[in-house]
């Protein structure tokens, strides 16, 4: 019986569906598809067909993890070629299956776990003296560009008023253009603590954090696109809970948590739970409307990463847990990323977590050095 004789525009559909892990096998079957497997156009084809198909990665000072989500959490050990014992990590970011990492604060990577793939950018425009207080990662679709922005605070001598001022030094670096550039952060903008969350959350084309101002809160964005920082509306409910409101993206969607309890009235915990809020249309403030209460044990701060297929809420805890939610409120899952007490160790939040995409994307494409360690086999299971 002959072979079928099939096109090519037929073997890259059907290739573009398969797992990464068997598409890195595949590289071997011929030159063609090699070459093919390996193009930047059939790897934006493989993460437009596997959308939907992510992972968590979790970080914590000695080691960098994978963890499956969708039927329990099972941890695997990454391998990330940089990473020395000695070097603390620190995970920015993450989109369409490229992370953001930092060793320390001023050595950054982009990285492709899925590939084993990773590209160190040039040193930032980092003053030595500043504090990170602000970052994050994501893509800008009007370039087709991916950026990384860093804001770090210093303090500065105004010799008018005879004091030290806060003030905020922006960077964003363009893979296109591999290089750093300075942004104007908005001078109303700066406070002692602008942000009450380093990491970004990436929707609708832009990062987002959540910033104190007097005794409320309010969700602080940049554009991608335009480059622009802007303000979200923020539901009104949430405003009294300064201190333990977070942000996240669930679904594609920007949340907000929060646990409304006063803690000058000596009430029981139990008797607040956390509740996660969605923003249904980005940008309108009537649109926030209450998505789930975690209301089982009392919760005092928690970010969401994902839903599952099965429809569970993935978090991570304040004690650094990931923690799965199912739709009847209940907490149904805890896993534990870091057996360390301590939250923060020499400047460095102990753990981190994003929420990962499995793609072929190289961070190198646009680049010259290509780091091929694990390229053929890959390091995700």
């Amino acid at each position: 019986m002959p072979r079928p004789n099939l096109s090519q525009d037929i073997i890259e559909e059907i290739l573009s569906r398969l797992p990464v892990k068997s598409l890195l096998r595949f590289k071997c079957v011929s030159k063609s598809w090699k070459s093919l497997i390996s193009s930047p156009s059939f790897a934006r084809m493989q993460l437009e067909r596997a959308s939907g198909t992510s992972v968590v990665i979790t970080s914590t000072p000695s080691r960098l993890n994978l963890v499956d989500y969708e039927t329990s959490f099972c941890e695997v050990p990454l391998d990330f070629p940089p990473k020395r014992q000695d070097r603390r990590v620190r995970i920015m970011g993450s989109c369409h299956g490229l992370v953001a990492v930092a060793l320390e604060k001023d050595k950054v990577f982009l990285w492709n776990p899925s590939t084993g793939d990773y590209k160190k950018l040039p040193d930032p425009c980092f003053p030595s003296s500043g504090l990170l207080c602000f970052y994050g990662f994501g893509y800008d679709s009007s370039t087709d560009d991916y950026k990384l922005l860093l804001g770090a605070q210093t303090s500065a001598w105004h010799p008018i008023s005879y004091t030290f001022c806060k003030e905020v030094t922006v960077s964003i670096f363009s893979l296109r253009n591999n290089s750093w550039r300075m942004i104007q952060f908005p001078s109303a903008n700066s406070s002692i603590f602008p942000f009450l969350n380093l990491s970004g959350s990436l929707v609708n084309g832009a990062l987002h954090w959540l910033k104190g101002k007097n005794v409320t809160v309010e969700i602080q964005a940049f554009d991608l696109k335009t480059e622009r920082f802007s303000i979200v509306p923020i539901p009104d409910k949430p405003q009294t809970s300064l201190h333990y409101l977070n942000i996240g993206v669930l679904g594609g969607r920007l949340c907000l948590t929060f646990y409304n309890h006063n803690f000058c009235l000596n009430e029981p915990p139990s008797h607040h739970p956390l509740e996660i809020w969605v923003m249904k249309d980005y940008g309108v403030k009537e649109s926030w409307s209450k998505f789930l209460t975690v209301g089982e044990k009392p919760i005092i701060w928690l970010m969401p990463l994902c839903i599952s297929k099965g429809n569970e809420v993935i978090s991570i805890n304040e004690k650094k847990d990931l923690i799965r939610s199912d739709a009847e409120e209940a907490i149904s899952e805890k896993f534990r990323i870091c057996k360390c007490d301590a939250e923060i160790f020499g400047g460095f939040h102990l753990c981190h977590a994003a929420v990962c995409a499995r793609s072929l994307l190289s961070p190198n494409v646009q680049g010259r050095n290509r780091k091929r360690k694990n390229m053929t086999r890959g390091i995700y299971p």
